[in-house]
């Protein structure tokens, strides 16, 4: 995975939608949301294009759609 590179995650928890990865580890994912919604248990949990969410990587799955933009 690449900071910075817009990737179409399916999540098993929070559904399905787009978003540009910010960080990661070896457990978490977190997107800016750019398409779509990630859905929640709770209203207020929902996140909309414009949020971060962060999602548990072993529940998703991941397929980059957009390259990291490069500094320059």
């Amino acid at each position: 995975m690449e900071i910075g590179a817009t990737y179409h995650i399916n999540s098993f928890r929070k559904g399905a939608f787009t978003g540009r990865l910010v960080k990661h580890c070896d457990t978490w994912a977190t997107f800016e949301i750019t398409d779509g919604i990630a859905d929640a248990i709770l209203d207020y949990n929902i996140q909309e294009k414009g949020e971060e969410v962060t999602v548990r990587k072993t529940h998703c799955t991941f397929v980059e759609i957009e390259k990291a933009r490069g500094r320059g």
